[in-house]
């Protein structure tokens, strides 16, 4: 019922798009607080490591991660205005669309996309882009709403995820996603999932 809702609302089916999202972060009206998220992830990552941000928005984990944790950092959003908003701050941006991540393999130690799947028409596929630019023993790391934030609340969101439907997701890469902590955690805060 919300895809036709939005169909008819939208004249499409999922409203992320590029101009969506130059308008949200310009407009900064995504104002969600994830400290204790944000915590966990800076626990998993070493300093000076190579970091992937999938999905960064205007870089809010991305630098606290550089800050932290002087990591090597790449940022890719859909947005190509908050990636020119972190280029202005001396983060390497690229732009592009998910699932597409146009890296070459192995090449980060970590990848983190933190509320991105929900928003995402195929989530699967980017989890594999992310297995494929992290090195064998790396770490990637997702959080998305935990059986909050329907559909037909949150008109960006594509999926619901609970706990079950995280770990059957990631479950087909549980020898590369899974790897050092091989933990599901779920927040209290935001009612989050942090997969490592």
């Amino acid at each position: 019922m919300h895809k036709l809702y939005k169909l008819i609302k939208f004249g499409r089916t999922n409203i992320n798009t590029r101009d969506y999202w130059n308008n949200e972060w310009a407009n900064d009206s995504v104002q969600r607080d994830y400290v204790e998220l944000f915590k966990l992830i800076l626990e998993q990552i070493p300093t000076g490591v190579k970091v992937l941000d999938v999905g960064c928005g205007v870089g809010r984990l991305s630098k606290i991660i550089r800050e932290q944790k002087n990591a090597d950092l790449t940022c890719l959003d859909f947005s190509d205005w908050a990636c020119e908003q972190l280029e202005k701050e001396g983060f390497k941006t690229i732009v592009s669309k998910l699932p597409n991540i146009p890296l070459p393999d192995n090449a980060f130690d970590i990848a983190v996309a933190t509320e991105v799947f929900e928003h995402l028409d195929n989530p699967e596929k980017t989890i594999k882009q992310m297995v494929r630019v992290v090195k064998p023993g790396g770490i990637i790391m997702c959080s998305v709403p935990n059986d909050a934030l329907h559909p037909h609340e949150e008109l960006e969101h594509q999926h619901l995820f609970t706990f079950d439907k995280i770990v059957a997701m990631l479950s087909k890469y549980r020898n590369e996603i899974i790897t050092k902590t091989g933990k599901l955690y779920l927040g209290s805060e935001h009612k989050f999932i942090l997969a490592i």
